[in-house]
């Protein structure tokens, strides 16, 4: 009996010490994740207002200021590719491409659409190669 309770003792605390090393490991990526995350969100906005031909300045603005914002993360959230001289070149050209969308947004859909596309080559570039 008292080696089953030491047994059982034993895997509740591996499964603790388990659970626990790789919630830390986790957390370990949630800025590079995060960082994404957002960019994803404000992207899929544009999208939405692209489709829904709500393409005025004011809309966009906020998404627009947003993804410009958030560019700078790009190489710091991942500094073991941002080692890399394509990564950083890739990140800045979409930093580029947001600051100068930022700046000036687009004016009707025609030109929301040319701006869309662009920043999803830009997105597409890197994780082609990156991801």
């Amino acid at each position: 009996m008292r080696s089953v309770i030491l047994l059982l003792t034993g895997l509740l605390v591996g499964a603790l010490a388990t659970f626990s090393a790789s919630n830390a490991l986790r957390l370990r990526n949630a800025w590079p994740r995060g960082v994404m995350a957002v960019i994803q969100h404000h992207f899929a906005a544009l999208q939405n207002a692209q489709r829904d031909k709500r393409c005025t300045a004011d809309t966009l603005r906020p998404h627009l200021d947003m993804l410009a914002a958030i560019s700078a993360d790009i190489e710091p959230a991942h500094p073991d590719a941002a080692q890399t001289p394509d990564f950083r070149t890739q990140a800045r050209r979409f930093a580029d491409t947001t600051q100068r969308l930022a700046s000036a947004p687009p004016a009707d859909c025609p030109a929301l659409d040319r701006e869309v596309s662009a920043l999803k080559d830009a997105c597409n570039a890197c994780h082609r190669d990156y991801r």
